[in-house]
């Protein structure tokens, strides 16, 4: 992945900055009339931490909407008002790099939460058993697989760990906040529902997607992921496992392979044209353009597009 030039002298100046604003053990309670300000590394936890933090929570987007969240990389205006938030929610393991490298500079009053705490990991495997399993550019911490907003039960954990934070810094207004947490909660237990009873019975259970996005959906509703590129969607895979892929998905009789709008369709198309099959949109909402959220996308509405393509290609009933 490429590296913002100016990042490391960046995070030296956020270290140094920070450094005489205090302890890092919790944010400081804002007065009754105030907001604080929440930095945010990509669209899922910045849809939580608005539907949460309601008008408490000022919300600072590291990740521009429509941005591809795996190469972001932060200019020095970027982290001088990260530095000056008074809460950062991100998701470490080496999901996004040039955001850790910096949250990990950080010191003094600015709370630091990996939301990869709040939930279950699971661990990357190989594509398939017998291959290499090897793509290039990977950079992952502890063998682990960041995506885990895609399954709306960890959702409904982020937005809980989430409001337990948002309350102690604006304890004035706690109870707010968990009515907002709770009526969210909702929302994603009614997803996670539409998802458990769509896909519960189908003639396919596997699922070829463009990158190795989608782990946590397929364990949370008994599907089998293959993915063909890596954790980040510019990691290729060697040409054997591009083979092995192909030769599994035509065993397992599927007639879709996923890809992603802001992804080159290109391994996708090749899979999709060995195999006989066609292609369709399967999105990670790991981001969304602008145009999309002034129409009002969201979370719960790319998933329910996501779930109408899965029954169609799963063939359920």
């Amino acid at each position: 992945m490429h590296r913002c030039v100016g990042l490391i002298a960046a995070a030296s100046l956020a270290m140094a900055s920070c450094a005489a604003r205090g302890s890092a053990g919790g944010a400081r309670p804002a007065a009754d009339d105030a907001a604080i300000t929440a930095a945010v590394a990509f669209y899922p936890i910045g849809e939580v931490v608005r539907r949460v933090g309601g008008d408490a929570v000022r919300v600072l987007d590291l990740t521009p909407a429509g941005g591809e969240p795996h190469d972001l990389e932060l200019t020095a205006k970027k982290v001088t008002k990260l530095e000056s938030a008074d809460i950062v929610f991100y998701l470490g393991k080496g999901f996004q790099p040039a955001v850790q490298r910096v949250v990990d500079a950080l010191d003094g009053g600015v709370v630091k939460i990996d939301l990869l705490d709040s939930v279950d990991l699971l661990p990357v495997t190989p594509q398939l058993e017998g291959t290499t399993g090897e793509v290039t550019g990977e950079v992952l911490d502890g063998n682990i697989d960041p995506h885990v907003w895609v399954d709306p039960l960890n959702m409904v954990r982020i937005t809980d760990a989430v409001a337990t934070q948002l309350a102690r810094a604006v304890p004035a207004q706690a109870s707010e906040i968990a009515a907002r947490a709770g009526a969210y909660d909702a929302e994603l237990r009614a997803l996670d529902d539409e998802f458990s009873t769509a896909l519960a019975h189908c003639r396919s259970r596997t699922i070829v997607t463009s990158h190795r996005a989608f782990g946590y959906l397929a364990h949370r509703y008994g599907l089998h992921q293959i993915p063909i590129a890596g954790i980040s969607p510019d990691a290729e895979p060697d040409p054997k496992s591009m083979e092995a892929i192909a030769a599994a998905a035509k065993a397992d009789g599927v007639t879709t392979v996923f890809f992603e709008e802001r992804v080159p369709p290109a391994l996708a198309d090749t899979i999709a044209h060995d195999i006989g099959a066609t292609t369709d949109v399967l999105d990670p909402v790991e981001t969304i353009v602008q145009d999309r959220l002034d129409a009002g996308a969201s979370y719960i509405s790319i998933q329910q597009r996501n779930l109408a393509s899965l029954v169609k290609a799963l063939r359920c009933t």
